[in-house]
């Protein structure tokens, strides 16, 4: 009876290693050295087994080590002329991790679970709310809360920033529509963030926001679409046409963080926004540095 080595037959995840580092830790999770590819780990696991150790690979390796690593998952015995084939295709850690690490955000925008905290607008003044910025929030299934950041920086690294933005809008609107039912009046006003390269690319999704508005008996005078650049500005020659829409539809613009990116600079001159939101660093200490006290005088001229 001819002997079957059992190894040869179960699942192996194989990794190329970058460095000693990665090296040590790929030691201590339980990976071996090919034998005769001394370069390549392997660890031996069932498909059971292999959701968690991914899970365990993207929070031990450093985001460096996962991209400059490469995977295959094979049954290929070790010693086979296959698994250097295999491997030929091997495909960088991070593209499987990054879809782990982020699983939640697929959750929440398969399953629209954001919901809205609403930050209070104050007049110094007068010391009285004058409006409210709309700041997104998501759960999971775990019950685990993701702030604003998290949702953006995982956009970014998904690159579905815009998909995000749109969902996040029509998410914003509905639960208004809900806040003004509880509340009983139309008198408040709203910011909400969009992304200026979104509204570029899909001028038609600003347009159903604006039926959507309508339909939940809104008014847009109530809402301050607030340009933010969470991304590079891209060369759009008509968003200044879907601005100027934006603003014939009755809806106030506004633009975030002015002061901190020289492209959404530019556009306050372009666009001449209804608010202006100086950035927090341009604030901060602004009495103690003279420069900071032109720049903000300047900015204050300009609104």
């Amino acid at each position: 009876m001819q002997t079957v080595n059992l190894l040869d037959q179960s699942l192996k995840v194989v990794v190329q290693c970058c460095d000693r580092e990665t090296y040590l830790k790929l030691y201590q999770m339980g990976f071996r050295k090919v034998r005769l590819i001394p370069q390549l780990f392997y660890y031996s696991v069932s498909s059971a087994q292999l959701s968690e150790l991914f899970v365990q690979l993207s929070q031990q390796l450093s985001e460096t080590s996962q991209a400059s690593c490469r995977y295959i998952i094979t049954r290929s015995p070790l010693d086979s002329r296959n698994l250097l084939i295999e491997f030929l295709n091997a495909q960088p850690l991070s593209e499987l991790t990054m879809l782990i690490r982020h699983a939640w955000f697929f959750q929440v925008m398969a399953q629209k679970k954001l919901f809205f905290h609403y930050q209070p607008i104050i007049d110094l003044k007068t010391q009285e709310v004058v409006a409210h910025e709309c700041l997104a929030r998501a759960l999971d299934e775990q019950g685990t809360q993701f702030s604003g950041q998290q949702l953006i920086d995982a956009a970014l690294q998904m690159n579905l920033t815009h998909e995000f933005d749109e969902l996040a809008r029509k998410s914003c609107l509905s639960a208004l529509a809900k806040w003004y039912e509880v509340v009983g009046t139309h008198q408040h006003t709203f910011f909400i963030n969009i992304v200026p390269n979104a509204i570029a690319r899909d001028p038609k999704a600003i347009e159903q926001n604006f039926q959507q508005v309508l339909d939940l008996g809104l008014s847009p005078q109530q809402i301050v679409f607030e340009l933010t650049e969470i991304e590079a500005l891209a060369a759009q020659s008509h968003l200044s046409q879907v601005i100027d829409r934006i603003r014939d539809w009755g809806f106030k613009l506004a633009l975030d963080d002015l002061g901190s990116n020289v492209a959404i600079d530019h556009y306050c001159t372009e666009f001449r926004p209804d608010v202006i939101k100086l950035d927090r660093r341009l604030i901060k200490g602004c009495s103690q540095y003279q420069l900071k006290q032109v720049m903000v005088k300047s900015l204050l001229s300009v609104a």
